[in-house]
């Protein structure tokens, strides 16, 4: 006997279903069966819904009593909600197997899931309760300064005090009642309405003279006044410590305090630029305290206090008296080491831009500034200017990168040598800054050899020293154009070494066109002074040193100009010595041209491509003046140097120089030939031509198939 199984009760009248596909035997409900299922289903689901949420619900509590207590402990874990009895029924299917059919439409296709694009911050503006309480606080503020304008002299000055000074702290009082409510708009704007008041009070109690005011010094009152209202915005600051005004009004006010509780004496001269200084510093200290909104505004000010030092220090430097000078530079100098102590924080440098930058500028002021003083003791002080520059220029070579340190000691070092040179050039002492100069190769040698990162411009700077000291010292008379020259190409030499040195590494390119360079700059030198040997001397060491160069590099455009140089060199040697034989000209180019073509001719190249130009430069020109200035020696030497051209391109069958011997000894022999062909009788001529039109017309297919033969034989040639 079987069990029968258990079915769920009609959801209608909870009458206990029958199978399907039948209906409700009480209620009359179409599949029955299929509906109490479905029904029993859904309330399974929404209690399992409700024992989840639960669980969740009391995890978070607990983990919120666990974070507000003083010790926390381990978290209870919640208890597993009771899964729930489920009655027996058919699976579930997944709604993307279930067919269509009454139960709806298919699903829709699943899509992958894409994080949404970050929301755009809404665009602030101005709402109707800012307008309102700024409008408002604006005409408070307006009527404050209308009753102190009108209203002083008609009323007492015990009352019209204390009307003021009730008015201003009922303001200051409202706005700290305010911030205690949380009205952070009402705060800020009453805040802002009474840090005006205070500033109207002060002011007016010194136009008008209420109690003496006037026979303090505008300046000193006006200092005085921003004293007491930084001391005012800071107590108030403190008291609601969620107003924005107060720090902003106590920032603002502190910036003219120190400069105008100056005498006037002392406020244009190196006092004026300390308290500008320190202020600018105090800007950028403060930025640990104050907070982010403020940021902008604190370092737009330290950026506007430090412009204004240095246009009231750097002139003060340069041209004020020795006390003022030495003064306004030691107050930069110590400036920029604070600037630079400062910047390495962490804290600090996260909350200002650049600070590499900052570093870099500031410790190049207080450069210029030391600078002006040395130069006002002198050649000897303006030479320690420079000396000390390319100290610290070498000293920066082994800081490592990432600092402030490192630009700063760049920068110093930079400004401080170009300011010594630049007043040593101006003043025309040419012999210290030849020196100035040539020791500037030291520090960018360290450089080169110490930082890859900028190997290739200190490799340049070290080779270029030499050579502007060797120009400097030529233009102020220290040297003579021919030793001048042989410096300079000395240092060409060097230049294309260095290269050789550094093949296929940073810094090869940079030092071969410092050696181009200076080997072009020593010809002009000997060139315009007419020293044609000492010319030729020059360009052969720098063709040298280039030609070494590029065969050890592989640098074929290198080898090129080194030939070129080499072969000029001996142009200009032979043109200054007044020498017009054509071979001391041609057989120097057909050298280099040989040369260039080795590497061609050991790759087995054609013949007109390797040594085809090299032995035409090297036999045209001397057969064609054999033709029009005909000597022994020289008709001797062409022929036989033709003679043994066509027999080597014979033999190695060649055929550049088989054509271009071949093509000599043709215009020797006709060249030779022609001036005796009107001596000769016209029968023996006539007797000749016919001789040989016979020779020719009963030979001709014979001779015809030779001449074939022998082009096809030239042109097989490489």
């Amino acid at each position: 006997m079987s069990t029968p199984t258990w079915a769920p009760p009609c959801p209608v009248c909870a009458t206990p279903a029958v199978p399907a596909p039948a209906a409700c035997p009480t209620c009359g409900l179409p599949a029955v069966a299929q509906a109490a299922t479905v029904v029993a289903r859904l309330g399974a689901t929404i209690e399992q819904f409700a024992h989840e949420r639960d669980a969740l619900v009391a995890t978070l509590r607990t983990a919120a009593r666990t974070a507000s207590a003083p010790a926390p402990g381990p978290a209870p874990a919640p208890r597993p909600a009771p899964a729930p009895v489920v009655p027996s029924m058919p699976p579930l299917v997944p709604a993307s197997a279930r067919p269509p059919g009454p139960m709806g439409p298919p699903p829709a296709p699943h899509r992958a899931w894409r994080p949404s694009a970050p929301p755009t911050p809404p665009r602030r503006r101005l709402s109707p309760q800012q307008v309102l309480l700024g409008l408002g606080a604006l005409l408070v503020v307006a009527a404050g300064i209308a009753f102190v304008a009108v209203a002083w002299t008609r009323l007492g000055v015990a009352f019209q005090a204390a009307v003021m000074a009730t008015v201003t702290a009922a303001a200051c009082a409202a706005s700290a009642l305010a911030a205690r409510r949380g009205l952070r708009a009402t705060e800020e704007a009453l805040a802002a309405a009474g840090a005006a008041l205070v500033a109207v009070d002060l002011g007016a109690a010194h136009a008008l003279g209420l109690a003496g005011a006037d026979a303090v010094p505008l300046r000193l009152w006006s200092g005085l006044s921003c004293a007491v209202v930084v001391a005012l915005a800071l107590a108030l600051g403190r008291a609601t410590r969620s107003t924005v005004t107060w720090p902003l009004v106590a920032l603002l006010a502190v910036q003219p305090a120190g400069w105008l509780l100056l005498p006037a004496g002392l406020a244009d001269g190196g006092a004026g630029v300390a308290v500008l200084a320190g202020t600018a510093l105090l800007d950028v200290l403060v930025l640990l305290a104050l907070r982010p909104v403020l940021h902008r505004v604190a370092t737009g000010l330290a950026a506007l206090l430090a412009a204004s030092a240095v246009l009231l220090g750097l002139p003060l430097a340069w041209d004020g008296g020795p006390l003022d000078s030495w003064t306004a530079t030691a107050v930069l100098v110590l400036a920029a080491a604070a600037a630079v102590a400062v910047l390495r924080d962490p804290r600090l440098a996260a909350r200002l831009p650049g600070p590499e930058v900052v570093g870099a500028v500031s410790a190049g002021i207080a450069a210029a500034a030391l600078a002006g003083s040395l130069a006002g003791s002198g050649v000897v002080g303006t030479v320690l200017a420079g000396g000390l520059g390319l100290v610290l220029l070498t000293a920066a070579a082994p800081v490592p990168a990432g600092g402030p340190l490192l630009g700063a000691l760049v920068a110093a070092g930079a400004v401080l040598a170009g300011a010594g040179a630049a007043v040593l050039a101006d003043e025309g002492r040419t012999g210290p800054l030849a020196l100035l100069v040539l020791a500037a190769a030291g520090p960018a040698v360290l450089a080169a050899v110490l930082r890859p990162a900028v190997r290739a411009a200190a490799t340049a700077a070290a080779l270029a020293a030499p050579g502007l000291a060797v120009l400097v010292a030529l233009q102020g008379g220290l040297l003579g154009p021919v030793p001048a020259a042989l410096l300079l190409a000395l240092v060409g030499a060097a230049g294309f070494a260095v290269a050789t040195l550094r093949a296929g590494h940073p810094g090869e390119w940079s030092a071969a066109v410092a050696g181009t360079l200076a080997g072009a700059i020593a010809g002009l030198v000997t060139i315009e002074v007419g020293a044609w040997g000492q010319a030729a001397i020059d360009l052969t060491v720098v063709g040298a040193a280039a030609g070494c160069y590029a065969v050890v590099a592989g640098r074929r455009p290198v080898a090129v100009l080194a030939v070129a140089d080499l072969v000029l060199a001996g142009w200009i040697a032979a043109g200054g010595a007044d020498i017009r034989t054509p071979e001391v000209y041609t057989l120097p180019a057909a050298a280099g041209l040989l040369l260039l073509a080795v590497p061609a001719l050991r790759a087995g190249a054609a013949s007109w491509a390797a040594e085809g130009p090299a032995v035409a430069v090297a036999l045209l020109p001397s057969a064609l003046v054999v033709v029009a200035e005909p000597t022994a020696l020289r008709l001797v030497g062409v022929v036989t140097a033709a003679a043994a051209l066509t027999v080597a391109g014979t033999l190695t069958h060649r055929q550049a120089p088989f054509v271009v011997g071949a093509g000599a000894l043709a215009l020797v022999v006709l060249g030779r030939l022609a001036p005796y062909a009107p001596l000769v009788p016209r029968w023996i001529t006539l007797a000749i031509a016919g001789l040989l039109l016979l020779v020719v017309g009963a030979t001709y297919e014979r001779r015809r198939q030779q001449a074939r033969e022998a082009v096809a034989w030239v042109a097989q040639m490489r």
